[in-house]
Protein backbone atom coordinates (compact mmCIF):
# COMPACT_ATOMS: atom_id res chain seq x y z
CA UNK A 1 0.00 0.00 0.00
CA UNK A 2 2.57 2.24 1.20
CA UNK A 3 4.65 1.38 -2.38
CA UNK A 4 1.51 2.23 -4.24
CA UNK A 5 1.10 5.07 -3.11
CA UNK A 6 4.08 6.37 -3.17
CA UNK A 7 3.99 5.84 -7.08
CA UNK A 8 1.17 7.56 -6.83
CA UNK A 9 2.32 11.05 -5.08
CA UNK A 10 5.63 10.71 -7.56
CA UNK A 11 3.24 10.43 -10.20
CA UNK A 12 0.93 12.88 -9.61
CA UNK A 13 3.51 15.27 -8.67
CA UNK A 14 5.26 15.48 -11.68
CA UNK A 15 2.75 15.79 -13.82
CA UNK A 16 1.35 18.39 -11.75
CA UNK A 17 4.28 20.51 -12.05
CA UNK A 18 5.16 19.99 -15.20
CA UNK A 19 1.68 21.50 -16.38
CA UNK A 20 1.63 24.01 -13.78
CA UNK A 21 5.63 25.23 -14.25
CA UNK A 22 6.19 27.02 -11.32
CA UNK A 23 9.07 28.87 -12.66
CA UNK A 24 7.52 29.85 -16.26
CA UNK A 25 4.30 31.25 -14.39
CA UNK A 26 6.30 32.73 -11.74
CA UNK A 27 7.82 35.09 -15.19
CA UNK A 28 4.30 35.59 -16.45
CA UNK A 29 3.37 37.11 -12.75
CA UNK A 30 6.50 39.39 -12.51
CA UNK A 31 5.00 41.32 -16.10
CA UNK A 32 1.49 41.05 -15.01
CA UNK A 33 2.59 42.74 -11.84
CA UNK A 34 4.54 45.87 -13.31
CA UNK A 35 3.58 48.94 -10.81
CA UNK A 36 2.22 47.07 -7.97
CA UNK A 37 3.83 47.42 -4.71
CA UNK A 38 4.79 44.27 -2.16
CA UNK A 39 1.59 44.43 -0.16
CA UNK A 40 -0.33 43.80 -3.76
CA UNK A 41 1.99 41.43 -5.16
CA UNK A 42 1.77 39.55 -1.98
CA UNK A 43 -2.05 39.64 -1.81
CA UNK A 44 -2.66 38.81 -5.75
CA UNK A 45 0.13 35.75 -5.42
CA UNK A 46 -1.90 34.19 -2.37
CA UNK A 47 -5.72 34.62 -3.76
CA UNK A 48 -4.42 33.18 -7.07
CA UNK A 49 -3.11 30.30 -5.65
CA UNK A 50 -6.32 29.97 -3.17
CA UNK A 51 -8.40 30.11 -5.96
CA UNK A 52 -6.73 27.34 -7.74
CA UNK A 53 -6.49 25.58 -4.95
CA UNK A 54 -9.84 25.46 -4.64
CA UNK A 55 -11.32 24.83 -7.91
CA UNK A 56 -9.23 21.73 -8.63
CA UNK A 57 -10.09 20.47 -5.10
CA UNK A 58 -13.59 20.65 -5.82
CA UNK A 59 -13.04 18.78 -9.59
CA UNK A 60 -11.11 15.57 -7.50
CA UNK A 61 -14.57 15.29 -5.60
CA UNK A 62 -17.16 15.86 -9.16
CA UNK A 63 -15.55 14.18 -11.16
CA UNK A 64 -16.29 11.01 -11.08
CA UNK A 65 -19.80 11.96 -10.88
CA UNK A 66 -19.57 14.12 -13.87
CA UNK A 67 -17.89 11.47 -16.26
CA UNK A 68 -21.01 9.19 -14.64
CA UNK A 69 -23.21 11.41 -15.68
CA UNK A 70 -22.57 12.71 -18.93
CA UNK A 71 -21.74 8.49 -20.08
CA UNK A 72 -17.95 8.81 -20.66
CA UNK A 73 -15.92 6.03 -19.77
CA UNK A 74 -12.43 6.44 -18.09
CA UNK A 75 -10.91 5.13 -20.96
CA UNK A 76 -12.18 7.88 -23.16
CA UNK A 77 -11.45 10.63 -20.67
CA UNK A 78 -7.63 9.27 -20.42
CA UNK A 79 -7.47 9.29 -24.61
CA UNK A 80 -8.94 12.96 -24.81
CA UNK A 81 -6.90 14.17 -21.50
CA UNK A 82 -3.60 12.57 -23.18
CA UNK A 83 -4.37 14.70 -26.31
CA UNK A 84 -5.29 17.55 -24.29
CA UNK A 85 -1.84 17.52 -22.48
CA UNK A 86 -0.09 16.10 -25.61
CA UNK A 87 -0.93 20.28 -27.06
CA UNK A 88 -0.01 21.75 -23.86
CA UNK A 89 3.25 20.06 -23.96
CA UNK A 90 3.99 21.16 -27.43
CA UNK A 91 3.17 24.38 -26.87
CA UNK A 92 5.60 24.62 -23.89
CA UNK A 93 8.44 22.38 -26.51
CA UNK A 94 8.68 25.00 -29.07
CA UNK A 95 7.68 27.88 -26.68
CA UNK A 96 4.56 29.40 -27.70
CA UNK A 97 3.55 31.46 -24.53
CA UNK A 98 0.78 34.23 -25.88
CA UNK A 99 2.65 36.81 -25.37
CA UNK A 100 0.61 38.81 -27.17
CA UNK A 101 -2.70 37.85 -24.90
CA UNK A 102 -0.78 37.73 -22.09
CA UNK A 103 0.25 41.97 -22.46
CA UNK A 104 -3.12 42.56 -23.39
CA UNK A 105 -4.08 40.93 -20.49
CA UNK A 106 -1.40 43.16 -18.27
CA UNK A 107 -3.42 45.95 -19.63
CA UNK A 108 -6.63 45.33 -19.36
CA UNK A 109 -7.09 43.72 -16.14
CA UNK A 110 -4.88 46.23 -13.84
CA UNK A 111 -6.66 45.72 -10.17
CA UNK A 112 -4.86 42.93 -8.20
CA UNK A 113 -7.87 40.97 -7.92
CA UNK A 114 -8.78 40.80 -11.77
CA UNK A 115 -5.42 39.72 -12.33
CA UNK A 116 -5.34 36.88 -9.54
CA UNK A 117 -9.13 35.43 -10.85
CA UNK A 118 -7.21 35.85 -14.80
CA UNK A 119 -4.98 34.78 -16.19
CA UNK A 120 -3.28 33.79 -12.84
CA UNK A 121 -6.11 31.27 -11.19
CA UNK A 122 -7.58 30.19 -14.73
CA UNK A 123 -5.73 29.56 -17.02
CA UNK A 124 -2.45 29.75 -15.55
CA UNK A 125 -2.38 27.42 -11.94
CA UNK A 126 -5.97 25.83 -12.77
CA UNK A 127 -6.04 25.61 -16.43
CA UNK A 128 -7.62 22.90 -18.83
CA UNK A 129 -4.66 20.74 -18.86
CA UNK A 130 -4.18 21.29 -14.89
CA UNK A 131 -8.05 20.13 -14.30
CA UNK A 132 -7.56 17.17 -17.00
CA UNK A 133 -4.46 15.71 -15.15
CA UNK A 134 -6.40 16.20 -11.91
CA UNK A 135 -9.28 14.32 -12.94
CA UNK A 136 -7.54 11.52 -14.53
CA UNK A 137 -5.87 11.16 -11.22
CA UNK A 138 -8.93 11.52 -8.87
CA UNK A 139 -11.42 9.72 -10.74
CA UNK A 140 -8.73 6.79 -10.61
CA UNK A 141 -8.59 6.47 -7.35
CA UNK A 142 -9.01 3.65 -5.51
CA UNK A 143 -9.68 4.25 -2.25
CA UNK A 144 -10.00 8.06 0.42
CA UNK A 145 -6.33 7.21 0.87
CA UNK A 146 -5.38 7.93 -2.79
CA UNK A 147 -8.00 10.21 -3.52
CA UNK A 148 -6.25 12.17 -0.58
CA UNK A 149 -3.04 11.87 -1.90
CA UNK A 150 -4.13 13.37 -4.79
CA UNK A 151 -5.78 16.54 -2.98
CA UNK A 152 -2.09 16.65 -1.09
CA UNK A 153 -0.59 16.70 -4.30
CA UNK A 154 -2.60 19.36 -5.87
CA UNK A 155 -1.82 21.69 -2.70
CA UNK A 156 1.75 20.79 -1.98
CA UNK A 157 2.23 22.16 -5.86
CA UNK A 158 0.53 25.00 -5.93
CA UNK A 159 2.24 26.19 -2.61
CA UNK A 160 5.42 25.43 -4.40
CA UNK A 161 3.99 28.03 -7.28
CA UNK A 162 2.80 30.12 -4.47
CA UNK A 163 6.49 30.46 -3.38
CA UNK A 164 7.82 30.96 -6.94
CA UNK A 165 5.01 34.07 -7.30
CA UNK A 166 6.16 35.58 -4.27
CA UNK A 167 10.13 35.11 -5.43
CA UNK A 168 9.33 36.11 -9.16
CA UNK A 169 11.56 39.00 -8.98
CA UNK A 170 14.69 36.85 -7.59
CA UNK A 171 13.82 34.21 -9.44
CA UNK A 172 13.71 36.35 -13.16
CA UNK A 173 17.00 37.59 -11.77
CA UNK A 174 18.82 33.84 -11.19
CA UNK A 175 17.27 31.95 -14.13
CA UNK A 176 17.06 34.30 -17.11
CA UNK A 177 15.02 34.18 -20.53
CA UNK A 178 17.80 31.55 -21.79
CA UNK A 179 17.33 29.68 -18.60
CA UNK A 180 13.48 29.58 -18.31
CA UNK A 181 13.49 28.46 -21.92
CA UNK A 182 15.46 25.65 -21.53
CA UNK A 183 13.57 24.63 -18.57
CA UNK A 184 9.96 25.10 -20.37
CA UNK A 185 11.12 22.70 -23.11
CA UNK A 186 12.31 20.15 -20.36
CA UNK A 187 9.57 20.23 -19.33
CA UNK A 188 7.45 19.68 -22.04
CA UNK A 189 9.74 16.62 -22.90
CA UNK A 190 8.75 15.05 -19.82
CA UNK A 191 4.65 15.92 -20.32
CA UNK A 192 4.54 14.75 -23.56
CA UNK A 193 5.67 11.43 -22.71
CA UNK A 194 3.29 11.52 -19.98
CA UNK A 195 0.71 12.37 -22.56
CA UNK A 196 1.74 9.74 -24.46
CA UNK A 197 1.66 7.18 -21.85
CA UNK A 198 -2.43 8.63 -21.24
CA UNK A 199 -3.38 7.84 -24.64
CA UNK A 200 -1.92 4.20 -24.88
CA UNK A 201 -3.34 3.31 -21.09
CA UNK A 202 -6.55 4.49 -22.69
CA UNK A 203 -6.63 2.41 -25.86
CA UNK A 204 -5.42 -0.31 -23.96
CA UNK A 205 -8.44 -0.22 -21.47
CA UNK A 206 -11.26 0.35 -24.53
CA UNK A 207 -10.07 -2.12 -26.52
CA UNK A 208 -9.04 -4.88 -23.93
CA UNK A 209 -5.15 -5.21 -25.45
CA UNK A 210 -3.23 -7.42 -23.75
CA UNK A 211 -0.33 -5.94 -21.97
Amino acid sequence: MFASNFDLFISAFVSLFVIVDPLGTSVVYSSLTKGMNSPELYKTAIKAVTIAIAILVVFCFIGQPLLHHLGISMSAFRIAGGLLLFITAFRMIMGFHDPDQLESARQNHSKEDDIAIFPMAIPLLAGPGTITATLMFSTSALSSIELATIIGVVIIVQLIALVSLLLSPQLMKLMGKTGNGVMARIMGILLAAMSVQFIADGFVEIFKIPT
